[in-house]
């Protein structure tokens, strides 16, 4: 069901406004395939954006894994003989902004604590571990399936984020204020970018649509409001941060990163573009991809995503996801 499932996926080219089926776009030269990070943006309560995000990081990871195989010349229904896909170069590690580096430790023992007792051996023990409750906060049973899934996949989950106190430190007192620590850890900020700031106070005043509508005007007669400047230095902080987290993970450890984030992080000029700047100055140019879930009848402006992930209307995400749903209902 699920490979079904997968062949239905459609997700419009952010250029072009063409329709293209998930499949072709898993193949080498293609720019979902060959990206070193793809940003998938959610709805945080909207258990269809995370179903959504599974399946899409399932479907990668299933393709690479067909590829190792075959270079390693092994059947891949073989029980022996290949490399567990984690241990590849053809891995793919699952990068989440509701998480941050300090619980990396928390975060590997769920995957590959085998004991008895570890984390991984109960879904409250991890939720406790974690500490969901206080750090995000949003509905436990949304975001559990994902957890299990890299769990059984092996796929390692990359906490992304800074603690969340640091971010409302900086939003209520600007970057001045930033403790010592988070100074030492600070990425450059690219504060100069002026359709990214206005669609960050369109976003605060206007419905999505329209705000992400005005992403393609110019920003000639524009300016922003300097009262607005210590919440935009944290948006600035919270998107370079996790760009910053998500190349250091590839640079030290290779294959590919799938980045899950609220929307508002994955538009090209949030963590995408980001990451791409901060590797270009590293020396060593990466490529980010992003797919953004749409509801609505009219598209984005082209080149604001790469993708986008039609959730409404007729084959689109949200029908997919509930037989997904219906899936996971009958197998419990």
């Amino acid at each position: 069901l699920i490979r079904e499932l997968q062949q239905g996926v459609k997700l419009v080219d952010g250029k072009s406004g063409q329709s293209l089926a998930l499949p072709q776009l898993l193949c080498p030269g293609s720019l979902l395939y060959d990206a070193d990070l793809v940003c998938v943006g959610e709805i945080h309560d909207s258990a269809a954006d995370h179903a959504m995000q599974r399946l899409l990081i399932d479907a990668l990871t299933y393709q690479l894994f067909l590829e190792l195989r075959q270079s390693e010349g092994v059947d891949a229904s073989a029980p022996r003989g290949r490399t567990p896909q984690n241990l590849s170069a053809q891995r793919v590690a699952v990068g989440v902004e509701y998480f941050s580096r300090r619980q990396q430790p928390t975060l590997d023992s769920l995957i590959f604590d085998k004991s008895k007792d570890g984390l991984g051996s109960s879904p409250s023990k991890f939720r406790e571990a974690c500490d969901w409750d206080r750090v995000w906060a949003y509905d436990w049973d949304i975001y559990a399936p994902l957890f299990r899934f890299c769990q059984l996949n092996l796929n390692r989950i990359i906490g992304l984020n800074l603690p969340l106190e640091a971010v409302l430190t900086v939003s209520r007192g600007g970057l001045d204020s930033a403790p010592d620590w988070l100074r030492e850890q600070l990425p450059p900020l690219d504060l100069t970018q002026q359709k990214h700031r206005r669609r960050f106070e369109d976003m605060l005043q206007m419905p999505l649509q329209d705000a992400v509508r005005r992403m393609g005007l110019p920003v000639d007669e524009w300016s922003p409001k300097k009262k607005l400047n210590n919440m935009y230095q944290a948006q600035v902080l919270w998107d370079e941060f996790m760009a910053n987290t998500a190349l250091a993970y590839i640079n030290d450890v290779g294959g590919r990163l799938v980045a899950l984030a609220g929307a508002n992080h994955v538009w090209r000029d949030a963590i995408p573009e980001r990451f791409e700047r901060q590797a270009a100055r590293g020396g060593t140019p990466r490529k980010a991809v992003t797919i953004v879930p749409w509801r609505g009848d009219r598209l984005p402006p082209p080149g604001v995503a790469d993708f986008l992930l039609r959730m409404d209307g007729a084959g689109g995400g949200d029908k997919i996801a509930a037989v997904l749903q219906e899936q996971r209902q009958r197998l419990r």
